[in-house]
């Protein structure tokens, strides 16, 4: 008999159905339902339950094997998760230009070895938009799994041995975890913790705590540990209620402006403990949780899981033009539920009931190396190039490649001395520290220049500079501080030696105050909001400064414009075109123009409107001058290339900069 069946129970397949459905929502329709990520979190209680009470009942019959349990947990992750590789490379291999399918291939290698998790510290934020162009960024959750699959038997097993009692040692890791967690968090402001194992590693021992209290009978006389007791059936339905009231907050409260999983996470996970915890026979766990339909969904919610952010993204990268529109996102996670099912019936179920064990255990972690293998190659290969060579708006690797270049460069040259921002710590605890200082140059007035305009914003005041430099009369001093990802705020009188933003914008502050410059020039990637601006004008003109310009949201689209242009384009690329144009940027700019002109009466105050420069009926221009190659107005797919910014400058920052 299958160990894991003793320990089955209908309604916690039915818990795995609202989290999986969480997620799918979060991911198909991230503007409605922003807390949806927290379905994840579901999954690592449960996780922790059951693997946890195989564990401990094998150890209490002394007959617990790391071959038998590791062949297990192989047998009923590595097939699907193959399957949906393994498609995802075929895809790639068609669909994808060189540089996208390079990057699937480095993704590749990090799901199959199962630390997607790790290399994601060092390249994004989850809520990062760069991460709608990653197939497998939903696998970092696997990563931290297959790390605790790992981890916690040979703990246990340790503790054990040595007689060590196991309650106590799960209590002790959860606490210190957590801990660990809220450090990470809110001490070092680390947002790529989000991924890391000894982060997350409490919510997992949520689970194991309970699995400990329910498979050791001494335990189930205490009053107290009797509500964590799903045989004791005390409050079996206030449990449930409460949990799924937890749940249900935390989908309202949390989004992606909370540190999370911090403190936050504790509704979600103690959600979930408290329905696992009410029993098969509670009236939700009875009634909802364990029907027909939500324990279909429970069963094959891993490959759903799987298959939903895959698909997604596929379609963002290939058809950006329709992407984000909200019937064919639920086309496509309708399409990601039949491959699913469709995956379970003919690829999970046959193998799981394949006799020799060890043998097809031993074949699935072939699958996964080769596969390894293959994504290593791809990488290395860059995409292997020439699979696109009759492409026809294909402009070559050698384009992709310098507009990569063409984007490090200019940081190197025109953001990277100016910014707080620390780059060269290969740590992830390190990403939020600041530098100690930014190049002198940046705040620097030259005397013999008469008047000074201060830059301050974030990666989109950087793009700014170089038509700043390029076009400023001799006699104006440019200044600067701009840090990637930190919006100007003049409430920040204190400085920090933890978090590069707050140190950015309490330097910005306290230069403008001794300097005094005749300009600031502010500038952020989010939209302005009327009452932001208002008060950030207040603020700086009490500093003595004569006029305050905000810059609009540049053009966004929808994938890296490169991308776009060569994807979408039938026979000629058009100087102005609406295909993979972010709208809803369109739109919020109309109406930040149009508030900006009814609350402002002072000409000190000005709003300079890059949408309005940049577009016309016929969409948003792609590229100035003659050659796509050299002229392409946006480096990814939101931040002006130096082309543009020069232009930008020309035409109108500058005059409105210098004039009285």
């Amino acid at each position: 008999m299958n160990k894991e069946f003793l320990f089955y129970r209908p309604d916690i397949d039915g818990l795995r159905a609202l989290a999986v459905i969480i997620v799918l929502a979060f991911h198909g329709f991230p503007s409605v339902f922003r807390g949806g990520f927290i379905g994840v979190d579901i999954f690592f209680v449960i996780s922790g339950f059951l693997l946890s009470s195989i564990i401990f009942t094998e150890l209490n019959n002394h007959n617990f094997s790391f071959i038998d349990f590791y062949s297990r947990r192989i047998v009923r992750i590595f097939p699907a998760l193959l399957v949906v590789l393994l498609t995802s490379y075929l895809f790639g291999w068609f669909f994808l230009f060189p540089d996208e399918f390079s990057r699937l291939g480095k993704q590749i290698i990090a799901s199959s070895l199962f630390f997607e998790n790790l290399q994601l510290t060092h390249e994004s934020s989850y809520f990062d938009e760069s991460g709608v162009v990653k197939p497998l960024l939903h696998l970092w959750s696997l990563g931290i799994e297959g790390q605790f699959y790992v981890v916690w038997p040979v703990i246990l097993w340790v503790a054990y041995k040595f007689k060590f009692n196991l309650l106590r040692v799960a209590l002790f890791l959860g606490i210190f975890s957590f801990c660990w967690n809220l450090y990470e968090l809110y001490q070092l402001k680390n947002t790529t913790s989000f991924y890391l194992l000894q982060v997350r590693f409490w919510e997992l021992l949520l689970g194991a705590v309970l699995a400990y209290l329910n498979t050791n009978p001494q335990y189930q006389k205490n009053k107290f540990l009797q509500l964590l007791n799903f045989n004791s059936g005390i409050y079996p339905d206030l449990r449930s209620l409460t949990g799924l009231v937890l749940i249900i907050i935390g989908l309202l409260v949390i989004n992606d402006q909370n540190p999370y999983p911090g403190v936050w996470a504790m509704f979600p996970t103690f959600g979930a403990l408290l329905l696992i915890s009410a029993g098969p026979r509670a009236f939700f766990n009875k009634v909802f949780l364990s029907s027909p339909l939500f324990v279909w969904f429970g069963k094959i919610s891993y490959p759903l899981y799987l298959w939903h952010w895959v698909l997604l993204v596929f379609l963002n990268i290939t058809f950006v033009d329709i992407a984000f529109r909200g019937r064919i996102r639920l086309v496509v996670l309708l399409l990601s539920i039949f491959l699913a099912w469709l995956t379970f019936r003919i690829v999970e179920n046959p193998i799981h009931y394949v006799v020799y064990k060890k043998l097809k255990a031993l074949g699935l972690i072939s699958g996964l190396v080769l596969l390894a293998i293959l994504g290593y190659f791809t990488n290395k290969m860059n995409g292997f190039e020439f699979r696109a060579i009759n492409s026809g708006n294909y402009l070559g690797t050698d384009f992709e490649k310098q507009v990569v270049k063409n984007k490090i460069d200019y940081y190197n040259k025109y953001s990277e001395p100016c910014d707080f921002k620390k780059l060269e710590e290969s740590s992830s605890i390190y990403k939020n520290y600041p530098k100690k200082q930014i190049d002198k140059s940046c705040t620097h007035v030259i005397n013999e220049r008469s008047h000074s305009v201060f830059l301050w914003g974030d990666s989109h005041a950087q793009m700014l500079t170089s038509g700043l430099i390029n076009g400023l009369p001799s006699n104006w001093n440019l200044l600067r501080v701009a840090s990637q990802g930190c919006k100007p705020n003049t409430t920040q009188d204190i400085d920090s030696n933890n978090n590069y933003c707050e140190r950015s914008n309490y330097y910005a502050l306290k230069r403008i105050k001794e300097i005094k410059p005749d300009v600031v020039v502010l500038a952020q990637r989010d939209k302005w909001s009327n009452e932001g601006m208002s008060q950030l004008y207040k603020n700086i003109k009490n500093l003595g400064v004569n006029k305050i310009i905000f810059i609009g949201q540049s053009p966004e689209w929808n994938a890296f414009l490169p991308n776009i242009i060569m994807r979408t384009s039938v026979s000629k690329i058009p100087r102005h075109s609406l295909k993979g144009l972010n709208l809803k940027t369109i739109e919020d700019n109309k109406k930040i123009k149009l508030d900006f002109e009814l609350n402002n009466t002072s000409s000190s105050k000005q709003f300079i409107n890059l949408i309005d420069l940049f577009c016309n009926d016929d969409g948003c221009m792609i590229y100035l001058d003659q050659d796509i190659k050299s002229g392409i107005t946006t480096f990814d797919n939101n931040h002006l290339s130096p082309i543009a910014s020069d232009y930008l400058a020309k035409i109108l920052l500058v005059n409105a900069v210098i004039s009285k």
